[in-house]
């Protein structure tokens, strides 16, 4: 399929009012696979196939840079009326009405991960427009078979009807999964596409998270909170999970970690140095630790991570050269420091 490109940071708002006025594109191949005239989903399809080649950025919502939810859930509430859509791949999914891939039409949203961590626009023909991360940028791409994968149909009004079925139960992830130091990341169960930007988690992860391997040198940190324990707020589990969702994803630091993940979530700005970030929080001890307290190593800091509750964090180390989850290691420096939540303000 052939996509116009843009100029012009304004040209997506062109676009939606020139789509609004149109209506659907009912005698196009993209509107014979996928539902009736009057149905919205081929323009939002058309619309987000003008936007392959922007660039990603976690929490990017248009016109010109996006995060796959945010491209889903924009396209859908401005192009196809959808308002009360959800702005997080996790919420579209428990939001959305649930599919087969045998029903899937033009504009429906897959899932990868569950809860979601990615999510895109299925395109027709086995292919999908997704904002990808590792991609760096929006895309069209086939769709991949492998992991968990879950589809669903965006509740509206005159929206092709889901034929009854019964959804298949799918299997939740061993506690003991472990990621191998050799392998690159894929579209897989244990490694669904790295995301952003918004993905918000549960209070509290039903299974221990993947692993990255660490040196045997480092011993795991005892004396820790245990794994039945919530986070202290939704906004501490956001943060937590905005961390999480860049697991592999080269090119961070620690502090930038820490920092971006904060800010998504809607905590405000900390501080730009990791000393002033461990001066600006309060140190408790290990056995109250909770999700998305940071995990500080130094005096007065020069590492941090992010508690992600069964003993692990999520962390960049610098020598990995990539955003990865492992276990809180033992260090005579290391504490656990609870940064007060505030209101992102400006």
């Amino acid at each position: 399929m052939q996509h116009r490109r843009r100029t012009g940071p304004a040209a997506l708002l062109r676009a939606l009012g020139a789509l609004a006025l149109c209506g659907a594109l009912a005698g196009t191949a993209l509107a014979a696979v996928g539902g009736t005239a009057r149905d919205p989903a081929a323009t939002v399809l058309q619309v987000a196939g003008q936007q392959v080649g922007d660039p990603y950025v976690w929490g990017g919502t248009g016109p010109d840079s996006w995060d796959c939810s945010g491209l889903t859930s924009r396209l859908w509430r401005e192009v196809g009326g959808v308002t009360g859509m959800p702005r997080v791949a996790s919420d579209q999914q428990t939001w959305a009405v649930p599919i087969p891939v045998g029903q899937l039409l033009v504009g429906d949203l897959v899932f990868f991960g569950k809860p979601a961590s990615h999510v895109a626009l299925y395109a027709g023909n086995g292919r999908i427009v997704d904002a990808s991360s590792s991609q760096r940028g929006v895309i069209e791409r086939a769709l991949w078979t492998g992991g968990v994968i879950t589809y669903g149909r965006v509740p509206r009004p005159g929206m092709p009807p889901v034929i009854p079925w019964t959804p298949v139960a799918t299997a939740a992830p061993s506690p003991a999964a472990t990621r191998s130091p050799a392998a690159s990341p894929s579209p897989t169960a244990a490694a669904v596409p790295s995301r952003p930007a918004a993905v918000k988690p549960s209070t509290r992860p039903s299974v221990a998270p993947t692993v990255s391997a660490r040196p045997a040198a480092l011993v795991p940190l005892r004396g820790l909170s245990a794994p039945t324990l919530q986070a202290l707020s939704t906004m501490t589990a956001r943060i937590a999970g905005n961390a999480k969702s860049v697991q592999g994803a080269p090119g961070w630091t620690d502090l930038n970690l820490v920092r971006v993940a904060w800010h998504h979530a809607g905590g405000g700005d900390l501080p730009r140095t990791r000393a002033a970030i461990a001066v600006l929080g309060q140190a408790i001890p290990l056995s109250a630790a909770r999700v998305g307290d940071l995990v500080v190593y130094g005096q007065p800091a020069n590492h941090l991570g992010v508690y992600l509750g069964y003993g692990y964090m999520v962390d960049a180390p610098s020598g990995q050269g990539r955003v990865a989850v492992r276990r809180v290691y033992a260090d005579p420096t290391v504490r656990v420091v609870r940064v007060p939540v505030v209101s992102r303000t400006g």
